[in-house]
């Protein structure tokens, strides 16, 4: 675990709180429009409308096998957003390599409309995260409201372009399955150390699943 990258990390952190993250105003460079949302979810994999920064299709379903961490955002926050998400580039870059490709950081904007895959793309470049495992997702309103229902987010229309909403990220196991919710400032060693916890528990599992397979 890399102390030394939480640390610059975290001074970078202190140094956008204060400009005020003025710079982040962005612009959506062309239309999007989301597609239909899912009928009647039942689980945050049955989502059919999300999209990535790039616009690609994102679904959950297809990280099964990756530790998952997952957050709420939106573009235009100018208080806790932007540090969640500079704490949350620290851990990225703390990952050691041989974990890092077995993890995927999902942030998902509560402002869906106006956070499009290109405002996406720019805040995710303006905040230095990696895309290689990391993916800001928006889509349509009835599939985010669904989403951060699920997770207990609270998010509340504020007046203007802003929210508040509870801030908190959601680790989940290789499997889709929730497993800890971390509240307020967040501690970046504990979750590097607990993201490789649940992973070598799910590799420890899978192992053993193949075993008994071959022993049959």
């Amino acid at each position: 675990m890399n102390r030394r990258v939480l640390a610059v990390v975290a001074a970078a952190s202190c140094a956008l709180a204060a400009v005020g993250f003025s710079a982040f105003a962005f612009q959506a460079k062309r239309p999007w429009q989301p597609s239909q949302p899912a009928a009647s979810p039942g689980d945050p994999r049955d989502l059919t409308s999300l999209v990535d920064q790039e616009g690609e299709p994102f679904s959950l379903q297809k990280l099964q096998g990756r530790t998952v961490v997952l957050n709420f955002i939106f573009t235009h926050c100018q208080t806790s957003c932007p540090l969640q998400v500079q704490a949350l580039t620290a851990v990225q870059r703390a990952l050691p390599a041989a974990l890092s490709p077995r993890v995927q950081i999902v942030s998902v904007s509560i402002d869906p409309l106006r956070d499009t895959p290109d405002v996406l793309a720019q805040y995710a470049a303006s905040m230095g995260a990696r895309l290689d495992n990391w993916s800001f997702v928006t889509g349509h309103p009835r599939d985010i409201s669904w989403l951060h229902q699920h997770f207990g987010a609270q998010v509340k229309r504020l007046g203007g372009d802003q929210f508040d909403h509870r801030v908190a990220a959601y680790l989940l196991d290789a499997n889709g399955q929730f497993v800890q919710k971390y509240t307020g400032d967040l501690d970046q060693l504990r979750l590097v150390k607990e993201i490789g916890d649940v992973d070598g528990l799910y590799n420890n599992k899978a192992r053993q699943a193949r075993a008994q397979v071959g022993t049959r």
